[in-house]
């Protein structure tokens, strides 16, 4: 990371929007209105609490919040969210609503978190701090967020920052499950959503486009037999494994194509003895890519395999969704989206921030969190980040601390430039 300085905001403030710097995209930020001053407010907040903020990263963190079992997480970030004057409500699948009305005449933007983690209750969730880093299952992915959101409509609140469009922020819940919570809400709630900002991921390359994932389990079932009555009997076993090895041979784009296919056997099972062929025997398949004909043909070839390997082996086959998220197109279907000012916006406030995309891309036409459920719905929408970190869903998790007032503060340029300062030009 590379540090802003004083000079930097001068000369910027002087200048044409950042937008300029990617051609010929749209953008709403300059650093004009990150000079604003109900927005220097809001900033300067976040540097005056980040001590505060990080306390209580680490007790959101310290809170287990396993996927479906969030309560807990929402009831804390609901008290939070009233105590600053939002407007607050719990939907019946424990998403976590707040809202900041606008003056009128603005687009309504939402800002989603999801509260859940991958990790199971009993999981040691217990924070340490070292070396300029926050340790703990759950401190990347995505506790961050959550925290960051919090602390940014705090920072929000206490400068009286007024925008003409309505702000939304959810916490939500079962991302991890397939966006489950965000699906609902964007359900429940047709038509309110004009933007949507997902505060996930590592802090990066900003994410437009919408992964399809597709979470499948194979189940292969027979009689079942004894050892000593097992030969030349149906074998669920056999076939299971016959379609594995058959389905490794479906064809996908080279690994470097720009448009990847990816599929993988994670989970094997069956059988409750070792002296009998087993009547169950399943095997799970996750299968992902940004090209929705893609995703249906490689799907569709890896199914015809098991349906061959179970009629040869004289067993009965059926296929069971665990997740089912719909791509969002190849990155030539999804240009209008990167052309939509929300995505170069969120670049140049990254690099207003001192954010240093280095030799990397500055935006990415994919993307695997909540902002998936817009973009499928045809709702402009991108994922930012929350920090720096690693070795998320695991128990050595990290994120390192300082890197999250980055993501806090673009939260607030954000709710500023595309929720539209009231105090400021209106955008064309």
């Amino acid at each position: 990371m590379k540090i802003v300085s004083s000079v930097f905001v001068v000369l910027a403030a002087l200048a044409s929007p950042l937008g300029a710097q990617e051609g010929q995209y749209p953008s709403r930020f300059s650093a004009q209105l990150a000079e604003s001053p109900t927005v220097r407010d809001a900033l300067q907040y976040i540097d005056d609490n980040f001590g505060n903020q990080v306390e209580e990263w680490i007790r959101i963190t310290e809170i287990p919040a396993q996927s479906q079992f969030e309560a807990e997480r929402g009831e804390y970030v609901a008290a939070q969210l009233r105590s600053m004057g939002y407007e607050v409500s719990v939907d019946s699948i424990g998403n976590v609503i707040a809202k900041r009305p606008g003056t009128g005449g603005g687009p309504t933007v939402v800002f989603a978190a999801h509260m859940d983690t991958v990790h199971p209750l009993d999981t040691d969730v217990t924070v340490t701090r070292r070396s300029g880093r926050l340790y703990a299952p759950g401190i990347f992915d995505n506790s961050a967020s959550t925290t960051n959101m919090l602390q940014a409509a705090r920072a929000i609140a206490n400068s009286n920052l007024t925008t003409r469009g309505d702000v939304i922020f959810i916490a939500t819940v079962q991302e991890e499950l397939g966006l489950k919570g965000m699906s609902y809400w964007l359900d429940t709630n047709p038509g309110v959503a004009d933007m949507l900002v997902s505060l996930d991921g590592g802090l990066g390359p900003v994410a437009y486009g919408a992964l399809g994932i597709y979470w499948s389990r194979m189940i292969f079932e027979g009689d079942g037999a004894h050892t000593m009555n097992s030969r030349g009997r149906p074998h669920p076993g056999r076939a299971a494994a016959q379609c594995i090895l058959d389905l490794y041979t479906v064809p996908v784009p080279p690994a470097r194509d720009p448009v990847p296919v990816i599929y993988n056997v994670g989970m094997l099972q069956g059988g409750k003895v070792v002296n009998a062929i087993p009547q169950e025997v399943w095997f799970t398949v996750d299968l992902r890519t940004v090209d929705p004909i893609l995703l249906q043909r490689t799907d569709r070839a890896i199914v015809e395999h098991c349906e061959a390997a179970a009629l040869v082996e004289r067993v009965s086959f059926r296929r069971d969704f665990i997740q089912q998220l719909e791509a969002g197109g190849r990155p030539e279907d999804i240009a209008d989206r990167r052309a939509h000012p929300l995505v170069q916006t969120s670049v140049d406030i990254l690099t207003h921030l001192g954010f240093d995309f280095g030799n990397r891309p500055t935006t990415r036409p994919t993307g695997s969190t909540d902002a998936n459920a817009a973009v499928i719905r045809g709702i402009p929408a991108v994922a930012v980040g929350r920090s720096l970190g690693g070795d998320q869903h695991t128990i050595s998790e990290w994120s390192d601390i300082e890197s999250a007032r980055i993501g806090t503060k673009q939260i607030i340029l954000l709710v500023a430039a595309m929720a539209e300062l009231a105090d400021f030009p209106a955008f064309p």
